[in-house]
């Protein structure tokens, strides 16, 4: 680039993928435990991925199985499910079995408690689940631009909400205007960009590549 002031916009981002995980064991919310009363507690790890509360449902049900295996017609040991007229995740249960969710932080995914669910068969959750893990809003950051709002500096090229977005499906986005971010490099030989969630933390894609469209022109 000459000499002079440069600004930067995204123009397009061309390709990402809902390609990130939920549940992990780097996030320490992969675990639980289940027991019936009269045995030791058994522990739960879920394989890293995204789980809907389908998802979470199916792996509970597959691991503890029925209340008696030998009936094709017995309750399931464990029920989850979201009850959309209450916003809760609700959870049914053998009353003579107990589920534990003190440990780690999977239960901040379903809205329960840190404690242990035992005594009755029917328990609903206490909370709104975060079942995104607050992955609501994307940043992409660039470090080609820096900029000062309410005396914080960003390096934030472009935000966008997961609304809409299908988990494990590509997809593009288009500003409806172009942002322009001041640049803060007179000659440019690479550029570096990264995803972080509304918490600031980075985003594991597992992998999978970003492309974007940015444009640079001089003030």
């Amino acid at each position: 680039m000459g000499s002079g002031n440069y600004k930067a916009a995204l123009n397009k981002l061309i390709t990402m993928s809902y390609s990130w995980y939920n549940t992990d064991a780097s996030y320490g919310n992969n675990k639980i435990r289940w027991r019936k009363k009269t045995e030791e507690w058994r522990t739960l790890i879920f394989p890293n991925g995204m789980y809907d509360y389908k998802d979470i449902n199916s792996f509970l049900q597959t691991q503890t199985g029925k209340v008696d295996p030998k009936d094709k017609e017995s309750d399931y040991i464990f029920t989850l499910y979201f009850d959309m007229t209450i916003f809760r995740v609700v959870i049914l249960m053998d009353e003579n079995c107990e589920l534990d969710l003190s440990e780690g932080k999977f239960a901040e995914l379903v809205g329960y408690e840190k404690k242990i669910l035992t005594g009755k068969k029917n328990f609903v959750a206490a909370m709104t689940p975060n079942i995104t893990r607050s992955v609501d809003w994307l940043f992409l950051h660039c470090d080609l631009i820096s900029r000062r709002g309410d005396d914080v500096s960003s390096d934030v090229l472009y935000s966008f909400s997961t609304t809409g977005v299908e988990v494990g499906h590509p997809f593009e986005k288009e500003p409806y205007w172009l942002e322009w971010h001041p640049v803060n490099k007179s000659m440019i030989d690479s550029i570096r960009i990264w995803v972080t969630d509304g918490r600031g933390n980075p985003l594991d894609l597992n992998g999978i590549d970003v492309a974007v469209s940015i444009m640079v022109e001089k003030e």
